[in-house]
């Protein structure tokens, strides 16, 4: 690890994260080629990418503003790199790790800086083409509700998943499962007025 993170020169590291990319439904990184085709793509990109990226101590609500571009072009090389490759009728086709596979490596990698997103995200809150620009509006979106969701509470943003109860949660994560269980899942969030309805209705069987 780095500093309790990733290493992407590991390959103990690497298995673990497509594994666990295999688990949320990355079907394109084929087992046999995480050791592999793989594993080469994401060496190499951290070759170039790492070194460029900000340091360890920054996160997504002290990143300057000038670095969300940096990372959506980082997100963007990562995104045509190859995850596997795929025989078919003999003919040999690169299969790459797609916007929602780079945006969940990159998440793993610094789960404080960058968003993991998916498919359902990026169609209903009109991030398509999901390119880096695109993918660098998403974190310039998420920073602005951190720091709307700080003003409301009065909480400093890196004392929000405490507060909730997540104190190893990142921020950025809560955004992530926020829109997971909203879009990607499906469920709406009861609105105050119900609250204070089954708080009502709770005391009177109380």
């Amino acid at each position: 690890m780095t500093a309790g993170l990733l290493d992407p020169h590991d390959g103990t590291h690497r298995e673990a994260l497509f594994v666990w990319l295999n688990s949320w439904g990355c079907r394109q990184f084929a087992k046999e080629h995480h050791a592999t085709t793989a594993s080469e793509s994401l060496i190499s990109w951290a070759e170039e990418w790492l070194d460029r990226l900000p340091s360890l101590d920054i996160d997504l609500s002290n990143a300057a503003s000038t670095d969300h571009a940096l990372l959506g072009d980082a997100y963007e090389d990562l995104r045509f790199r190859t995850a596997s490759l795929r025989h078919v009728a003999a003919r040999e086709s690169h299969v790459t790790y797609g916007p929602v596979g780079a945006a969940k490596t990159l998440f793993a990698l610094r789960p404080r800086l960058f968003a993991p997103w998916d498919n359902p995200i990026i169609n209903m809150l009109k991030y398509w083409p999901a390119r880096g620009p695109d993918y660098a509006r998403y974190l310039s979106d998420i920073r602005l509700l951190l720091e709307q969701l700080s003003a409301n509470s009065g909480t400093p943003i890196a004392e929000i998943p405490a507060l909730i109860g997540r104190p190893d949660s990142s921020p950025v994560k809560l955004i992530d499962e926020y829109n997971w269980v909203k879009i990607t899942r499906g469920f709406e969030a009861p609105t105050i007025g119900q609250l204070h309805e089954w708080l009502a209705w709770a005391e009177q069987g109380s």
